[in-house]
């Protein structure tokens, strides 16, 4: 027997492209104090004015030498007083003269003097703030020209922006302008989003492969001989100060693109080598209609808007029969479709019949019921030292340049090599001009300590409970199992897929429905039940509301009655989204724990071409086909194609399964190893419904359908992924994610940080919650902004560095409170969700607490996340046993007598190792 290989030898670090001290050098903390002092003092003379105003109605309006006219102009005094405008000098001289005011003229006087200082107190500031403004515009557009992946990612998402920049700058224009105001505004939300967030995208994010060290061995330096980089009774998941090593990328054509080239193929003159497909929905109708009946019904790809998809019905023709048979297994090349269809009755034997064929055969190109298929291209460099990077001031460029330009002159520098290309996948005309995603990868002379994994382990175990708790509330509320309007209807006979798609797609005669929103993380809740296990630990951390970190242990937990660990965790490998922290203290921030192979598919390609392999793929595959094996159930992967260009590729995964259902074209999506496993065409599947379970069938074999992708599909192809994944493995689809407390106490105004596993891991950031009334008002200038900015953290206690949102569901946005940079971004925010509360988290690391340091950037230290597949110490047989023990455990039974009698055609999966 083979060795049980561990599902999680290896992580990935997701690093920024740029310092997060970059980002925050925007801020201006001496300012903002100068400010915020500056309003105190305002505060302390407008009390004492007042103070003051009651002075004089106690004891100089009352005295009965004052005149009437007198004792109108000092309750016109007191008036202003009362406000907490302090005195002028036209009113000390009021004061002065009155004999019954004697004692009071001193203070008045200094009130006097004391605004006059104010007041050119406040003429400076105001300077300030428009230098600063100055200052912060400069030093961003500074910034985007000294950083080639500023340069690079400004080019991707605005296109001509830099030019714009530089041509207003030439024309004199000044930051304080309101067209270049903008601009910069512009260039701080890029920085932030390529400094503090470490998704990967382009050279803003990049992605690192380390190995995870066993438990007990140990880890590196300043590790104690105890397995990690200790601090206290808590280690570090990396060694604070590891720097990163070499650059490299990866290019990938847009499959998107690829997709509408080929759509414009004539067929009448292709090569026979050309490989062709059906459309990805195409069903006969009425469902079980014998060859020659019936229509054939697709949705298929508008050619004059490929955003959209549009119906098409086609009579069941003898020779379109001949062609779906040919097809029906998936794509075949064009000269052995034609050799495959000369040789039927159905096109005769007259010499015209190769002609004929391809005409027909174009003809259904043009309608989109065929497609052309290829893989997109992919070109990776080689490693080059970050050193040299630096040196040249340029970035590896996999991608071909959008247009043809002079090449670049050489570097002076001869130790310094060009890193090498080699390109991959189907050849393909040469468009250069269209689109290319980049992907940039690191190395790393480091590991995670498997020690510190094992705390974060064992961390994740209790934050299961918690999320236990939350969810076991949730269903106890009305109509927990609502299913979807295409689910509810399924019964215990087994329905074909095409029949539950006829009903709910679209036809020709209406337009398409508008995409439902994405199902969004909806964060906590009020508890639905009193009393509960989850209203208990809700009025747990309510006690504490405004205080510091909240631990939840495993006996408060007992007492709340969440089951144990290993009963909240599902059986299946979850990738944990982590932000490793420094210490002293937590060890990291949880972010999500999601099933597996997602986070990591669009890299796969990449880090088998760059570093020979990954473990954690082949680690996943024996999972899969353990299950497989120990269950008699199938996996199967749905492919569903990107209908837009925007983010295409996150479609792209490695082969995971040895089926694949969905878009009968693999290529797109994984390459010629696509080809590698088998296709089971849609209308094969059945679905039915045995109490709250879907389950998915095909010639009598249960299927589990599988979907490694992070695009949320677009309509049509939102139904079909509803339909298929509610038929999936019930441990697969479990998403812990535990941020977001805030709304389950919508009157609070501060939640405390919580933290499970002995404050090994922080699974709620500190929050605020900030009325937008508290900001300023549209029309104020600057200094004003700067002060309600400076009041509001000093009133409400907010950290420096934050992440705002208005609601739990947008993506929450960097903030420095100390910078002018939070202006445009609060007022951003509040004019997309206006009335909303502001819901301001603490940056955890911020900039001071970071543990990876980049040689690109001189050494500047860059935020990062690491995913972590738990368990990392487990074996994928291992852990197999009890996920096929949750199939095994439910009504149906795999391999059951096929619906309408169809026999059993069930195929052995065949993995690559």
């Amino acid at each position: 027997m083979s060795e049980d290989r561990e599902l999680g030898a290896a992580a990935l670090l997701r690093v920024a492209g740029m310092p997060l001290a970059a980002w925050a050098a925007a801020g201006n903390p001496e300012l903002f104090a100068q400010v915020a002092d500056h309003a105190r003092r305002d505060e302390r003379r407008a009390e004492h004015a007042r103070r003051l105003a009651e002075q004089l109605g106690s004891v100089v309006v009352p005295h009965p030498a004052l005149t009437a006219a007198d004792r109108r102009a000092v309750l016109a005094v007191r008036r202003r007083l009362h406000s907490g405008a302090a005195p002028g000098p036209a009113d000390c001289g009021l004061l002065g003269r009155l004999p019954a005011a004697a004692g009071l003229v001193a203070d008045a006087a200094r009130l006097s003097g004391e605004a006059e200082s104010a007041a050119f107190a406040l003429r400076r500031l105001e300077a300030a703030v428009t230098a600063e403004r100055e200052r912060v515009g400069a030093l961003g557009w500074s910034l985007v020209c000294a950083s080639p992946v500023m340069r690079a990612f400004l080019d991707e998402v605005e296109p001509g922006a830099a030019a714009d920049v530089a041509g207003r700058l030439a024309a004199g224009e000044s930051w304080s302008g309101k067209r270049l105001r903008k601009r910069a505004a512009y260039v701080w939300r890029a920085l932030g989003r390529a400094a503090a967030k470490t998704t990967p995208r382009g050279w803003v994010g990049q992605v690192t492969l380390l190995p995870v060290t066993p438990a007990g061995a140990n880890g590196g330096g300043n590790s104690g001989g105890n397995g990690g980089w200790a601090d206290g009774p808590l280690l570090r998941l990396v060694p604070p100060g590891t720097a990163l090593g070499e650059v490299a990328a990866e290019a990938v054509e847009n499959v998107h693109g690829v997709r509408a080239r080929l759509g414009a193929l004539d067929l009448r003159a292709a090569d026979p080598a050309t490989v062709l497909a059906l459309a990805p929905l195409h069903f006969p109708q009425p469902a079980g209609t014998a060859p020659g009946a019936g229509v054939l019904r697709c949705w298929v790809t508008d050619p004059h808007d490929r955003g959209r998809l549009r119906q098409v019905d086609l009579r069941r023709s003898l020779p379109l029969d001949h062609v779906l048979a040919q097809l029906a297994d998936g794509p075949r090349p064009l000269g052995d479709l034609e050799a495959a269809l000369l040789g039927t009755a159905a096109t005769g034997a007259a010499a015209s019949a190769p002609t004929v064929l391809r005409g027909f055969l174009a003809h259904l190109l043009g309608l989109g019921v065929l497609q052309a298929c290829a893989a997109p291209r992919r070109r990776t460099t080689g490693w080059l030292a970050a050193e040299d990077v630096r040196a040249r001031g340029t970035l590896p460029q996999p991608a071909p340049p959008p247009a043809p330009a002079p090449a670049p002159a050489p570097s002076t520098d001869s130790a310094v090599p060009a890193p090498a290309l080699r390109t991959t996948g189907s050849a393909a005309p040469a468009d250069d001009s269209r689109p290319w995603f980049t992907d940039s990868y690191r190395t790393i002379a480091s590991a995670v300590s498997g020690a510190a994994a094992r705390q974060v382990q064992q961390g994740l175990g209790t934050a299961a409970r918690v999320a236990w708790l939350r969810e076991a509330d949730r269903l106890a509320g009305p109509d927990p199992h609502r299913l979807p309007a295409e689910l509810a209807e399924l019964t215990e006979r087994p329905c074909p897929l095409g029949e539950i798609l006829a009903r709910h797609l679209p036809d020709g005669s209406c337009p398409p429905p508008p995409p439902k929103p994405p199902r969004r993380y909806a964060g906590w809740h009020p508890a639905e039940t009193s009393g509960s296990g989850y209203a208990r630990l809700l009025a747990h951390l309510s006690a504490r509301a405004g205080g510091g970190p909240v631990d939840l242990d495993d006996d408060l937990l007992d007492t709340l009655g969440a089951p144990p660990a290993a009963t909240a965790l599902p059986p299946w490998p979850l990738d944990c989204l982590l932000r490793p922290l420094p210490g002293p203290g937590p060890v990291a921030v949880l972010e999500t724990a999601s099933p597996a192979g997602v986070l990591d598919a669009r890299f796969a390609d990449a880090l088998h071409t760059l570093h020979g392999g990954y473990d954690n793929l082949r680690s996943y595959r024996a999972f899969l086909a353990s299950v497989e094996r120990l269950s008699g159930a199938r996996f199967v992967e749905l492919l569903v194609p990107p209908l837009a260009g925007r983010a295409a590729n996150a479609v792209r995964r490695p082969v995971i399964t040895g089926w694949w259902t969905g878009d009968p074209d693999p290529l797109p999506y994984q390459g010629a190893d696509g080809l590698t496993a088998r296709y089971l065409p849609l209308e094969r599947i059945t679905l039915r419904r045995v109490g709250p379970r879907i389950i998915a069938e095909a010639d009598g074999c249960r299927l589990l359908p599988v979907h490694h992708a992070t695009r949320t599909p677009l309509p049509p192809y939102d139904v079909l992924v509803r339909l298929l994944l509610a038929a999936g493995h019930p441990a697969g689809s479990r998403l812990i994610r535990l941020d977001g407390l805030a709304e389950a106490f919508p009157d609070t105004d501060r939640l405390p940080r919580v933290t499970v596993g002995g404050g090994a891991l922080v699974i709620s950031p500190a929050v605020w919650r900030v009325p937008a009334a508290q900001l300023w008002r549209p029309g104020d200038g600057d200094l004003t902004k700067v002060r309600a900015l400076a009041a509001l953290g000093r009133s409400a206690g907010l950290p420096r560095f934050a992440f705002v949102r208005a609601v739990p569901q947008p993506k929450p946005v960097p903030v420095d409170f100390a910078a002018l940079t939070a202006v445009p971004l609060l007022e951003r925010i509040c004019a997309r969700h206006p009335g909303a509360d502001l819901l301001v988290e603490e940056m955890l690391p911020d900039p001071g607490g970071l543990l990876l340091h980049d040689p690109v950037h001189g050494g500047a230290a860059v935020a990062a996340q690491l995913l972590l597949r738990l368990p990392f110490d487990q074996g994928a047989e291992e852990l197999a046993e009890p996920a096929a023990a949750a199939l095994r455990g439910e009504p149906d039974v795999p391999g059951a007598p096929a619906p309408r009698g169809r026999a059993t055609g069930a195929v052995s999966t065949h993995h690559r190792s």
